[in-house]
């Protein structure tokens, strides 16, 4: 069989990739040392002729003429391991004593295609959830973590679009194969994986598929202790970048080279934290502030752990969970400590801003640390989602839709970024665009809460009272009366003149106040609704000096109009920058 020119061939299980030098078994690379590969050629070369060791020897070992039979033996019993080959029931390689060696095996070419050579470049892609197929659900936390540490590294690459961690990881557990999922998503490559455990030995399995053609791009098998992947999603990233052809520049190649930590542990720690994070309620945060606290206690030059801890902080304090006075100056101390460590780290910039837009309302230099963020990072979806809404509440619309379609075409089913931009478009008083995006949103997730929300905001706004109280009551009843639903619950019933209803929803807000933490806009907002103007501006006033995260809405917000009149509602305007003076350097209209 002439080979020169069929590039991958194909047997059983496996195929040999002449032009990568590469022996795959079910897609997947089984590494292979150069001598057995020679000799596997030789025999894909002559398959079904007797090689005799006298041939073997002069391919592997030219114009050298000792003995190699030792050597010969290593390298042929190398080639039946990776085959799982038996020397006396062989499916492959047989011996022929004394004589040489035969490729019993039928062997089929495969030709190359286009894409699979060079075709157009890959321009986009989505790392699907790593399947962990350990039987052990303690490692859905490293499965989880590789996969989106894969994301975020390969974030830092512009020319790459890769589909964020939130929408990727909607597909776990889906049916689909990997490219009918890339075509939903409308990426050119999908990067699938799977974890295995055998002993003390754990096993990542790592393919990339063109979605075009259906062809393997790349794979690798990597078995180590589980302190051998410390590294493991930078070395994928890598291998992905170099096979795509990627052109970094030189902080991007040291950035891949340069593991965050070197502790282990540590490593392990920040995974859980950030599997918990991801959950989003109130004890998962607390969990995984317990686990981002470990990783700095193992490695305190941790960065990463760093800006964990100063995003939960963050999410304490726009959750209600804590006062921002208390939980946003933590937050400031934990993202300059990452900067301190790691100048360049996009997530710490990012982290930094949050505070600067929320606590400080230091609005220029909110957004000098986004447009940090994203010269380093530049498809990181949240850092343009978190742009956009300072952008949103600074009146600067026509920007702020920009950065959140950005976000979405980078993470199209995030449930949060779909409703923000339904909150953006009624901050920007188009609420007729709010309404239908929010009933987008609610397709994606039908009990998320902020779409039910975002939903009655808009109705209300459109004059559909009834409509409104029904999604507020549904926001109330999905987010456990979250007070954010249930004062908007209180405005709707207020607009509608069911006043003994919006009291009953200002007296519960009231009583909350005295088990948790309610933000001082929400009780502002039912006052305003009810025509309580003294009590709205207080509350306002107090939401000033208790650096309330939701003041920095207070520009933008339709439903306090009724107090833009009012001497005291400008000087609360003033004293969170907000006033026209100070932002006509951000074409911000009054």
């Amino acid at each position: 069989m002439d080979i020169s020119t069929a590039q991958i061939l194909r047997f059983g299980v496996f195929e040999v990739d002449l032009k990568e030098r590469e022996l795959r078994k079910g897609g997947l690379r089984i590494k292979l040392q150069q001598k057995p590969f020679q000799i596997l050629e030789l025999l894909l070369e002559k398959r079904g002729e007797l090689v005799t060791r006298k041939e073997v020897a002069e391919r592997l070992w030219p114009g050298v003429h000792v003995t190699f039979d030792r050597s010969m033996n290593t390298a042929v019993n190398g080639l039946r391991r990776a085959l799982s080959d038996s020397p006396r029931n062989p499916r492959f390689l047989e011996t022929r004593s004394g004589l040489g060696y035969r490729f019993i095996a039928p062997v089929d070419r495969v030709a190359r295609t286009p894409a699979q050579d060079s075709g157009s470049p890959i321009d986009s892609i989505a790392v699907l959830p790593f399947a962990n197929v350990t039987g052990d659900p303690a490692i859905d936390y490293l499965a989880d973590g590789i996969a989106e540490r894969i994301i975020m590294t390969l974030s830092t690459v512009g020319r790459l679009r890769i589909v964020a961690r939130s929408t990727a990881f909607r597909y776990r557990g889906c049916d689909l194969d990997a490219a009918a999922i890339g075509k939903d998503l409308n990426v050119r490559a999908v990067l699938t994986g799977r974890v295995a455990q055998r002993d003390s030995t754990l096993s990542i399995f790592t393919e990339l598929m063109d979605v075009n053609t259906g062809w393997r791009l790349w794979g690798e098998q990597y078995d180590a202790p589980a302190a051998g992947f410390i590294a493991i999603e930078k070395e994928i990233a890598r291998s992905i970048a170099a096979k795509l052809r990627l052109r970094l520049n030189g902080r991007q190649e040291s950035r891949l080279a340069t593991p965050d930590t070197h502790n282990f542990e540590a490593y392990l720690d920040y995974l859980k934290g950030r599997y918990f994070h991801s959950k989003m309620t109130e004890e998962s945060l607390r969990m995984s502030v317990a686990y981002f606290e470990a990783a700095l206690a193992e490695d305190p030059n941790y960065a990463l752990a760093y800006t964990g801890l100063a995003d939960t902080y963050g999410l304490f304090a726009f959750l209600d969970i804590m006062p921002a006075s208390e939980a946003l100056p933590r937050a400031k101390e934990l993202a300059e400590a990452a900067l301190r460590i790691d100048g360049g780290l996009a997530e710490a910039h990012a982290s930094l801003a949050g505070v600067k837009k929320l606590y400080e309302w230091d609005w220029e230099g909110a957004e000098g640390e986004y447009l940090r963020a994203l010269e380093l990072s530049p498809n990181h979806a949240q850092v343009h989602h978190e742009y956009a809404a300072l952008l949103s509440s600074l009146g600067r619309s026509d920007e702020a839709m920009r950065e959140i379609h950005r976000a979405h075409e980078l993470d199209p089913l995030s449930l949060v970024i779909n409703n923000e931009i339904a909150w953006h478009l009624h901050m920007a008083r188009d609420f007729e665009g709010a309404l239908r995006q929010a009933w987008k949103t609610l397709a994606l997730e039908p009990r998320f809460a902020p779409a039910q929300h975002t939903l009655g905001m808009a109705n209300e706004q459109m004059g559909n009272l009834e409509e409104a109280v029904v999604e507020f009551q549904n926001a109330c009843a999905c987010s456990g009366n979250h007070p954010a639903a249930l004062a908007a619950l209180g405005h709707a019933h207020a607009a509608a003149g069911q006043t003994s209803e919006a009291l009953k929803a200002l007296h519960e807000l009231e009583e909350t106040s005295q088990q948790r933490h309610v933000s001082p806009y929400w009780l502002s907002l039912v006052h305003t609704a009810l025509g309580n103007r003294r009590a709205a501006l207080e509350w306002l006033e107090r939401g000033v000096e208790e650096r309330d995260v939701w003041m920095i809405w207070l520009k933008v917000e339709p439903r306090f109009d009724p107090l833009r009149s009012d001497l005291r509602f400008h000087e609360v305007l003033r004293r969170i920058g907000l006033q026209p003076a100070i932002l006509r350097s951000f074409a911000v209209s009054s």
